[in-house]
């Protein structure tokens, strides 16, 4: 699901943009995904340059939804036990890798005004973002973290490039899970007590 979830808010985003510019047909694409960790390669910079480039720069599990039951009911009287789902969290930054620094600062302005409008994100309220999702389910809620000057420091450092005009949220809850049955069996109809005398 994640690769649904960076496309709903990718195609939602560019919606946004789009028409905040005035939504004037065939405009240019603003928000694409790539990795910022790349943008000294010249290949990698070309197609990134004067967007927003969406990248994932971590997970987390939410631990809080680890615990539950691991059974579902198939059928009147079919149980199949499952491992229970991941859920994560999704830290997504935001990059306005303009060459003109206003321009840059002005599509900062529109992601943060986006997300300001519009955090939780389900199949309902994004008609037509993700057609080929058959999950009714789905829903991501987005955050705006703010780092520290130190945080800030590391990420751009780990990630091995000159920091840019940027913004951090993070993506609650996409769930990942695998549709293998571990195993299968019938409800528990009845309870049989046998009992017996005490000994005298």
């Amino acid at each position: 699901m994640m690769v649904e979830a960076m496309t709903l808010l990718l195609k939602q985003l560019n919606d946004y943009v789009a028409q905040a510019d005035g939504g004037a047909p065939g405009a240019p694409v603003q928000a694409v995904w790539g990795n910022v960790a790349q943008l000294e390669r010249p290949e990698v910079a070309s197609e990134l340059e004067n967007h927003i480039v969406l990248t994932l720069v971590n997970l987390e599990e939410e631990r809080t939804l680890k615990n539950g039951r691991s059974f579902a009911t198939v059928g009147p009287s079919d149980i199949a036990y499952r491992n229970r789902p991941v859920h994560l969290n999704l830290f997504v930054l935001f990059t306005a890798n303009y060459r003109n620094y206003g321009t840059a600062l002005r599509r900062l302005s529109q992601v943060l005004a986006f997300f300001q409008g519009k955090q939780k994100f389900t199949l309902a309220n994004s008609p037509g973002a993700l057609p080929q999702v058959p999950i009714a389910e789905f829903s991501l809620t987005m955050d705006l973290l703010s780092p520290t000057f130190e945080e800030v420091n590391h990420l751009w450092g780990f990630l091995g490039a000159k920091q840019v005009a940027s913004v951090l949220y993070r993506g609650r809850l996409v769930a990942i899970s695998d549709d293998r049955v571990l195993a299968g069996g019938g409800r528990i109809r009845e309870i049989d007590v046998l009992s017996r005398d005490a000994p005298q």
